[in-house]
C-alpha cells in the first residue's frame, strides 16, 4: 500500500480536500458531544460554541507558531510564507497549548470554572483527533521509520510505519476509556482533563519513535535523539500524570 492514499475528492467542479474534510469533521463530533456532555451538566451551550470558535483560531495560530519556530531556516528569508498554511507545517502539541490558554483567557472573562469547562471538552477533543489523524493518515503525512508491522505503507520500496494512523487509533482508544472513566470522575473537577493530558503525553511520546529519522527533508528535526514533541511530552507527562494521581487520592481523602 502506498503511503498517499487519497488527497482530493472530486464532485464535480468541486474539489475537497481530504485532510481538511476531515479535520472539520473532527471538530465538528467534538464540538457536538462536548454539547451533549454540557447539556447533561446543565452548562450554557452558546458559552461552548464560542469557545469552539476560540480553540480552532487559537490552535491553528499556536500549531503553525511551533511550526515556523521549529523550522526558522526555511522561513527567515521569506517571511510572508509563514501564514502560508495551506502549503502545511503545523504542531498538534502548539495547538493544544494555544487552545489551552484560549480557554483559561474565555473562562476568566465570563467567570466560568475552568476545571468543569475542560472536563467537558477533553474527551470530545479525543474524539476529533482520532477523527482528524484519519486525514493526515489518507494523505500519507508523517513517513514512519522502516518497519515488519502490519499497518506499514511502503514509501520508496520500504515498508514503514504508519505513525498518523497510531495517532489516529490512539484518539479513539482515549475516547472510548474517558467515557469509561467518565461516571468515577464526573465529581472530581480537572481529574479528566489532567488524565486526557498524562495518556496523550506518554502516547505521544512512544509513537513519535515510529516516525522517520533517515530521510532527509521529511523527517522530523531531533534534539538529543528526540524530537520536540517528546520533549514537551516527557515534561508533559511528569506534570499531568502526579497531578491526575493527587486529583484521586485528594478525593479520598475528603471522604
Amino acid at each position: 500500500m502506498p503511503f498517499t492514499k487519497l488527497t482530493v475528492i472530486n464532485i464535480g467542479p468541486v474539489n475537497i480536500q481530504v485532510w481538511g474534510l476531515l479535520v472539520a469533521l473532527g471538530m465538528l463530533a467534538g464540538l457536538l458531544f462536548t454539547l451533549h456532555e454540557a447539556k447533561k451538566k446543565k452548562m450554557k451551550s452558546d458559552n461552548f460554541i464560542d469557545l469552539f470558535i476560540l480553540i480552532f483560531v487559537s490552535s491553528i495560530i499556536g500549531s503553525r507558531l511551533f511550526y515556523v519556530v521549529q523550522y526558522w531556516d526555511n522561513y527567515k528569508d521569506n517571511l510572508m510564507s509563514v501564514f502560508s498554511v495551506n502549503e502545511g507545517g503545523l504542531v498538534f502539541l502548539g495547538g493544544v497549548i494555544f487552545a489551552i490558554l484560549a480557554i483559561l483567557i474565555y473562562v476568566k472573562w465570563k467567570k466560568l470554572s475552568f476545571w468543569k469547562v475542560c472536563d467537558t471538552i477533553a474527551p470530545g477533543m479525543a474524539l476529533g483527533i482520532g477523527i482528524g489523524r484519519i486525514g493526515c493518515y489518507l494523505i500519507g503525512d508523517h513517513i514512519g521509520s522502516k518497519t515488519n508491522f502490519f499497518l506499514g505503507s511502503y514509501y520508496n520500496g520500504d515498508l514503514r510505519h504508519e505513525p498518523a494512523l497510531y495517532l489516529s487509533i490512539n484518539g479513539f482508544v482515549l475516547f472510548f476509556v474517558m467515557l469509561l472513566l467518565l461516571p468515577f470522575l464526573r465529581n472530581k473537577e480537572g481529574a479528566l482533563t489532567y488524565f486526557f493530558l498524562a495518556w496523550y503525553s506518554v502516547s505521544r511520546f512512544l509513537l513519535d519513535f515510529t516516525r522517520a529519522a533517515d530521510i532527509e527533508g521529511l523527517s522530523d528535526a531531533r534534539y538529543w535523539n528526540l524530537t520536540a514533541s517528546q520533549w514537551l511530552c516527557m515534561a508533559g507527562f511528569l506534570v499531568f500524570l502526579p497531578l491526575f494521581i493527587n486529583k484521586l487520592t485528594c478525593s479520598k481523602r475528603k471522604k
